[in-house]
């Protein structure tokens, strides 16, 4: 089976903001012979007002990725199988899609400083701020596929470089609206040698 991508994770929370939460829900109705399952498990974790829900979808933190993927995992165990744990610190890193994870919670980042997750039985599903939250880690879950699938949108056409009143011609890539000089070519304008050391371009006077 396919895995669920990054975009998918994102898309299928959005679709599930508003959804209440409940302690060891994933994405099901809530009968009340489920409700007092959980209670009787539980204990506190499953408030009591919970069982206002009863005839409700309701879901809970990690639930909300396992409904997403069908793969039922909890908080912890998506933290001990994840492919990369990184610092909540270096979160502009993260693909859309990672988890952000703290001990017993997990969400979903889906960019611009900003998670969704069920959030606990007084919130339910929502959109929030990191910065309003505890998470202290990230995490690239085994179970989505963060591979970027790129529009080939790309044109190169030759185009006219300007140098010190000197005309040379280069090629020019346009790619979604933006256009891109190959380091090379300017390079070659410019009488530089490129080589490099790891991903640094370096160029070296001819």
């Amino acid at each position: 089976m396919a895995k669920v991508t990054a975009a998918e994770l994102v898309a299928f929370a959005k679709s599930k903001l508003g959804v209440p939460y409940v302690y060891g829900m994933k994405g099901t109705v809530m009968t009340l012979a489920k409700y007092n399952e959980l209670k009787a498990l539980y204990g506190a974790l499953v408030w009591d007002s919970d069982k206002n829900k009863v005839g409700k979808v309701c879901c809970d933190c990690s639930g909300l990725i396992s409904w997403a993927t069908g793969i039922i995992r909890n908080s912890q165990g998506y933290h001990d199988t994840a492919l990369e744990v990184q610092p909540i610190s270096t979160i502009s890193k993260a693909p859309i899609g990672a988890a952000v994870w703290q001990k017993g919670h997990i969400g979903i980042y889906i960019g611009n400083g900003e998670y969704i997750a069920e959030d606990g039985s007084a919130y339910g599903c929502r959109r929030n701020k990191l910065s309003k939250a505890g998470f202290t880690h990230w995490l690239i879950l085994k179970d989505i596929d963060y591979t970027v699938k790129e529009e080939d949108s790309e044109m190169v056409e030759q185009a006219k470089l300007i140098v010190n009143g000197k005309e040379y011609t280069v090629e020019r890539i346009l790619k979604d609206g933006t256009n891109y000089i190959k380091i090379r070519d300017i390079a070659d304008v410019l009488g530089y040698e490129v080589t490099s050391k790891g991903s640094i371009a370096v160029l070296t006077k001819r």
